[in-house]
């Protein structure tokens, strides 16, 4: 067993065992192509829940603020899974040719778009990367929202919403505010599942 996938298995006991976990609209994934999943994010439970509830149905790697990878313990295990440091404020072209050559290899790229935990109730902004890597892997977007208290055995669901095309923005020239405004439309689409699950609309 490879130490990623003893890492899937190792989550999914983890929110079975700790939550009442639920996983809807995994369809909604496509086993091949490009292909990134974009969720919201309120705590640092965040990434198991996704990869839990994506397991083995698509290879993932994500990103993750570089600062992460100081502590080299922390280090090791990020590399080993395959997760890629990011500055965030100021992505170099070397890392974003890596996230582009990730996707190109049937790799999930898993993002939040806000960029950072949301310590609110409410939801951070959209920030512009989604829409620039979407549009240079010509990858298809799969909204995913977390609907959780992240409190041990409460509900906390994981709804995958049907894949987003950006196509039509392909042969764009686009500018930084372009893709802001993207990415804030496919983020619009994860608060709109999120209130949805508040109300018990999606089951």
């Amino acid at each position: 067993m490879t130490f990623y996938n003893f890492m899937l298995k190792f989550f999914g006991m983890f929110t079975k065992t700790f939550f009442k976990f639920e996983v809807i609209g995994i369809d909604n994934i496509p086993k091949e192509g490009n292909l990134i999943i974009a969720a919201n994010h309120k705590s640092n439970l965040d990434p198991i829940f996704i990869a839990s509830a994506v397991n083995k149905r698509r290879k993932m790697t994500a990103v993750a603020k570089e600062e992460l990878f100081k502590n080299k313990i922390l280090a090791s295990i990020l590399n080993k899974v395959e997760i890629i440091p990011i500055n965030r404020t100021n992505p170099g072209l070397g890392t974003i040719k890596r996230i582009l050559k990730y996707i190109k290899n049937n790799y999930a790229l898993v993002m939040f778009p806000e960029g950072t935990r949301s310590k609110t109730d409410d939801f951070n902004d959209a920030k512009a990367g989604l829409s620039l890597f979407a549009t240079k892997a010509k990858a298809e977007i799969v909204p995913c929202t977390i609907y959780s208290s992240y409190k041990l055995f409460k509900p906390a669901k994981v709804y995958f919403g049907e894949p987003i095309s950006l196509e039509q923005y392909y042969k764009q020239k686009l500018t930084s505010e372009d893709h802001t405004r993207i990415a804030g439309e496919v983020m619009d689409v994860i608060k709109e599942n999120y209130y949805k699950l508040e109300k018990g609309e999606i089951k």
